[in-house]
């Protein structure tokens, strides 16, 4: 146990000179690595999160860019379908929007923030790529909701469809119990 002891203060007194000492520099130099480094997969591991589970206000911010700063770069047909959609919509929108500026090599949030105003040609490249990417999510989002709507037609046709057939067979029940009734009465 004393030795234990002893062990311990050895340590502390040899932490407090090298602390002290030329090597305390390296290590310093060493803790602001490891701190800057922990700090990055941090600030990365947060940014991952983010795209994963949404933060819910990407389609609310989008629209204000739209309406304010980007307003003068967006055609107005762009810009009135943006407001007619849900907030649900909205967000599902900007998700989707993000998730392909992301592929392109653009940042939806920094566009919003203005980090592509001092380079115009960028900034045209990018909205234009925005604007036609709306235009096919409105395509597809139409086509999708057509879909739906056979699908739903045909499963009320074969319910339709279904009713009759029953309906078919116990009328020719009936009419086979009547049969027989009026033999048996008959007889």
């Amino acid at each position: 146990m004393i030795a234990l002891l002893l062990l311990i203060v050895a340590a502390i007194v040899i932490g407090y000179y090298l602390s002290r000492s030329k090597y305390s520099k390296h290590i310093d130099d060493a803790t602001e690595k490891v701190t800057s480094t922990s700090k990055s997969w941090t600030d990365k591991a947060g940014g991952w999160v983010q795209v994963r589970v949404g933060r819910g206000k990407d389609g609310e911010s989008f629209k204000e860019w739209v309406t304010g700063p980007g307003a003068e770069y967006l055609p107005g047909d762009f810009k009135e379908w943006l407001a007619d959609l849900s907030d649900e919509e909205t967000e599902k929108f900007t998700q989707s929007l993000a998730n392909y500026s992301k592929g392109l090599g653009y940042n939806l949030s920094a566009l919003e923030k203005g980090v592509y105003d001092n380079n115009p040609a960028l900034m045209q490249v990018y909205v234009e790529a925005v604007v036609v990417y709306s235009q096919e999510y409105r395509k597809a989002r139409q086509a999708h909701l057509e879909a739906e709507e056979v699908a739903e037609q045909a499963e009320d046709e074969s319910k339709a469809e279904a009713s009759a057939k029953a309906a078919q067979k116990s009328t020719s029940r009936r009419k086979k119990e009547e049969v027989n009734n009026s033999e048996a009465a008959a007889a």
